[in-house]
């Protein structure tokens, strides 16, 4: 797996030509505090249609339940899937069936799970029917945006699946007679970014943003939130955002902006539109180990104001060791 490093350093102790070097204890490293761990996927895209040269949809319910195993062996807090869990089915094939499907295996964890809207959720299932067969540990049926605490640490669930126009429709089943959004066309509306505002204000702890849609870009690039700039701007007032975990483009990315770290996640059906599985893959993309993207978050508390944030991948995921000082 491959490791990008920000800002990292060890420490070692010495004294009278001796060093002492403080080993870490499970949970922990060297002058680090673990306080929440958090297994993340995104982009599983469960569908009945073919494969295709770089989305290999056959095989999403076993990627999905080789993370569900592993994240029973590592035990984090809780899971999140960010989105996009099901896609476009073919023809004569039940969406409430195929969601059933994928959800069953995801809150099969022993711990809270939480989901976040994507865009191919409303592919084939209206919004009531959707939001009424997704369970999310803690929060009312029906609730898109929404926030808990775990270990000291407040995780926050945007929801930008609205229409950019006014009055910012939220997304429903396209019909032929009312194909009113495209995947491309996300916004948060005013009413949610003023309970966001609010929600962080209340909270008064380090934050980790998740969402499905990217908020790193320019507003108007096709994979960014179309008010991006909005919401950054109320992060960054707030002062205790750690970072923002987004899906959506499959290819995944890092950016840091005002401190602030924005990790995209690679597609767990592919992680490139452009180039093919056959092209990187022994196995064409159906590899449940190799060819599997999630993640394992682990935010901890270092000296002083310092926290550390470590997400550790799995598959073509990127690992990423990362700090940030509130």
């Amino acid at each position: 797996m491959n490791t990008i490093v920000a800002r990292t350093a060890v420490y070692a102790l010495c004294a009278l030509g001796s060093a002492t070097i403080a080993l870490p204890q499970h949970g922990q490293t060297a002058e680090t505090t673990s306080m929440a761990k958090a297994g993340i996927i995104t982009d599983i895209h469960h569908t009945s249609k073919a494969d295709s040269a770089t989305r290999k949809y056959s095989a999403s319910l076993d990627k999905l339940q080789a993370f569900m195993d592993t994240m029973a062996k590592e035990r984090p807090n809780f899971i999140i899937e960010l989105g996009d869990m099901v896609d476009t089915l073919a023809e004569g094939t039940d969406p409430a069936k195929n969601l059933a499907e994928a959800e069953k295996i995801f809150t099969s964890f022993n711990g809270p799970s939480y989901h976040v809207l994507g865009n191919h959720e409303f592919d084939n299932l209206t919004r009531e029917i959707f939001l009424n067969s997704i369970t999310n540990t803690g929060i009312p049926k029906g609730q898109t945006y929404y926030s808990w605490d775990a270990g000291g640490v407040h995780f926050i669930v945007l929801d930008a699946d609205y229409t950019p126009e006014p009055p910012h429709r939220p997304y429903d089943m396209n019909t032929s007679a009312d194909t009113f959004w495209t995947w491309k066309d996300t916004f948060v509306p005013q009413q949610e970014i003023e309970w966001l505002r609010e929600d962080l204000k209340k909270a008064d702890m380090p934050t980790v943003v998740f969402t499905h849609q990217n908020m790193d870009r320019v507003d108007d690039q096709e994979h960014n939130i179309k008010n991006a700039s909005e919401v950054r701007k109320v992060l960054e007032e707030d002062g205790q955002v750690l970072a923002v975990i987004s899906g959506h483009d499959h290819q995944g990315g890092y950016s840091n902006i005002k401190g602030i770290h924005y990790i995209v996640l690679h597609g767990n059906v592919g992680v490139n539109d452009y180039r093919t599985w056959a092209a990187t893959s022994n196995t064409e993309g159906f590899d449940k180990k190799e060819d599997n993207q999630f993640a394992l978050l682990e935010i901890s508390r270092g000296a002083g104001k310092e926290y550390h944030i470590n997400l550790q991948g799995y598959g073509r995921q990127p690992s990423y060791t990362l700090k940030r000082e509130l």
